[in-house]
């Protein structure tokens, strides 16, 4: 349903990730019947970006092919944004910056696959609302 968003951002992602070096993963999960990435990040505070961003090398574009028992990264070990908000209908970056404290700043950096201008997110998109920047989020 939201697979262009989806798509768009894992394009994108595939510019920014780094494969120079090994990553430890600080979380895991393991897949489940039903799963969507979504569903994932919302259940474990993690971005949609974020679980994107570490596991793009698993993840399709339209996060249309997780299979069940596959084990993914939820985190990277000094990169785990586990401070999130599951976006709602009506919520808007500066909502969300405002409800949880926030400079818009930090939230449209701690999300780059969130335009400057906040149109393309959606409800239940997973955002990092952490005051910590983590911007060096590199791809397993």
């Amino acid at each position: 349903m939201h697979t262009s968003f989806f798509a768009a951002r894992l394009v994108a992602l595939a510019a920014i990730a780094s494969v120079d070096s090994p990553l430890v993963a600080d979380r895991n999960t393991t897949v489940q019947s039903g799963d969507t990435c979504d569903a994932i990040s919302a259940r474990h505070n993690v971005s949609t970006y974020q679980l994107a961003a570490v596991n793009s090398k698993i993840i399709d574009p339209g996060c249309d092919n997780l299979s069940v028992g596959e084990v993914l990264c939820l985190g990277i070990s000094g990169q785990d944004c586990n401070v999130t908000h599951v976006m709602q209908t009506g919520d808007t970056c500066h909502s969300v910056a405002n409800a949880t404290g926030i400079p818009i700043n930090t939230l449209l950096t701690n999300n780059p696959n969130v335009n400057t201008i906040c149109t393309n997110v959606y409800a239940g998109e997973v955002l990092c609302t952490a005051s910590q920047i983590y911007v060096n989020i590199k791809s397993n």
